[in-house]
């Protein structure tokens, strides 16, 4: 599943750098911007239905083709739902009719990729993530190519945009054939009772689902309406780079191969150590690309996007989000280990009032403070949006008796980078290359032999238990 998600990822990534050397200023901005809303359409698609249809068919295998029947159904009416709703946002955004085409297109990408996401859920509940693995490799890959023909072809952004219904059609028909093979087929139910009762289940998920995209997603609007969508473009490409990383934990370690050790620790009580150990490690992953980065500066925006990467913001002032963003994926980290822990706990009720304060903070604090201090704004809010729902929920646990080690183990790997951070001075006056390289190759060894190691052995053993389906720790509410 990792491998589909670098591969996959990482064409995605490639076709968008293509893109950037391209496409113009708007044009590459009102792209990335439509892709926005389409994140936000996909949310509304799913309303927790993929979750709950993994979970029922984890625990209820003989069910799964009732269930998966029940799904479609339900993905089919919240899809066309949310289609117009979709149309609606461009229209009230005051889009030009060929950016409305292109929202329309990049909308039906986003139905075709939420039925791909469905069907995932049926190959994790089977343990059939290979499955996963190919259509997401196929996606990326298709997509890429068809970015290349069409650049090649001198093609305008509209045709452009139908290179992203290539890839999930592509993704969409593998995961099809991929199902038949296993023994489902696609055949929708008419059952109105079960429909919504399953609705009715899949509801708190999807909301919190939704609110969650929305704080993520939110502050691209306010860019865009304030800023312009040049700014977009820039703001993009500060967040697209550390959505690689991302791709690291989410969902491939966490919620996905960690979750059930991480249940079991909760469950048999080794919770501290657990949850210490993943905060050492992905601290350690965020600090990485913090080091690489801080030390060859502009060149590495430069490098990825093209020489016209400023795409009108001042270089100081997009290198600062670009700096803010990479402290910002430390704080997502911690995030993810503490989500996954409520998780564990079934106590995910707080996440959707923590996560909508957020949302309040980040749309609040970018209109007052955008106008004045320009796209820093959306960066600080960002950092000061994620930094508030880490500390909510973890809070939240120690008032529920689970007080999670992550701040001291965050900051035993923060104190192994003092050296590598001593030396960028330094570096910076290198080439490229070694600049990019040096800080993060002196910061390993140290992490390493000051506990990193052990940390890895604990949450990575090299014989891991054979044990089956993590069960969600059930506690009174």
């Amino acid at each position: 599943m990792l491998v589909g998600q670098f591969i996959g990822k990482g064409s995605l990534f490639v076709s968008i750098m293509c893109l950037a050397r391209y496409l113009s200023d708007g044009d590459f901005g009102g792209l990335l911007f439509v892709i926005v809303l389409g994140q936000i359409y996909l949310g509304l698609s799913d309303m927790g239905v993929s979750l709950i249809l993994n979970m029922r068919s984890s625990v209820r295998p003989g069910d799964t083709q009732n269930l998966l029947s029940e799904s479609l159904s339900l993905r089919i009416i919240l899809s066309l739902l949310g289609l117009p709703l979709l149309l609606l946002a461009g229209f009230l955004l005051n889009m030009t009719p060929e950016r409305m085409l292109v929202l329309g297109i990049i909308g039906v990408s986003v139905l075709f990729e939420s039925f791909a996401e469905m069907f995932y859920s049926v190959f994790r509940a089977r343990e059939k993530m290979i499955y996963e693995s190919i259509c997401r490799i196929l996606m990326g890959v298709f997509g890429l190519i068809a970015v290349l023909l069409l650049i090649q072809f001198k093609a305008d952004l509209t045709a452009i945009a139908s290179a992203y219904v290539v890839r999930a059609l592509a993704a969409a028909i593998t995961a099809v054939i991929f199902l038949r093979r296993i023994g489902f087929s696609l055949i929708p139910s008419i059952d109105k009772e079960k429909l919504k009762n399953l609705f009715i289940t899949a509801l708190p998920l999807g909301i919190m689902g939704l609110v969650t995209v929305a704080h993520l997603r939110a502050d691209n609007i306010l860019i865009r309406q304030i800023l312009g969508v040049n700014a977009v473009a820039a703001w993009q490409e500060c967040l697209r780079i550390i959505e690689v990383m991302l791709l690291l934990v989410v969902p491939t370690l966490l919620p996905g191969a960690l979750f059930p050790s991480l249940c079991r620790a909760f469950r048999d009580g080794g919770y501290m150590r657990q949850t210490g150990h993943m905060a050492r490690i992905f601290t350690a992953l965020a600090l990485l690309p913090f080091l690489a980065i801080l030390s060859a500066g502009n060149r590495f925006l430069r490098l990825v996007w093209g020489s016209e990467y400023l795409r009108g913001i001042d270089a100081s002032e997009l290198q600062l989000c670009l700096y803010l963003c990479l402290a910002g994926l430390a704080i997502m980290y911690l995030m993810i280990i503490v989500l996954s822990s409520l998780m564990a706990l079934n106590r995910i009720r707080i996440v959707v009032p923590v996560t909508t304060t957020a949302l309040m903070v980040v749309i609040g604090g970018n209109l007052l403070l955008m106008p004045v201090l320009g796209l820093p704004s959306a960066a600080v809010l960002f950092v000061a949006g994620n930094l508030l729902i880490l500390v909510s929920y973890w809070v939240f646990l120690k008032w529920k008796g689970y007080s999670l080690p992550i701040w001291k183990e965050a900051f035993i790997s923060i104190l192994a980078s003092v050296p590598a951070f001593a030396v960028i001075p330094l570096t910076r006056k290198l080439a490229f290359f070694p600049a990019l390289l040096i800080p993060p190759i002196l910061f390993i060894p140290i992490w390493w032999f000051s506990g990193g190691r052990k940390a890895i052995h604990e949450v990575f053993p090299r014989k891991p238990e054979k044990e089956g389906p993590s069960i969600v720790i059930q506690t009174p509410p």
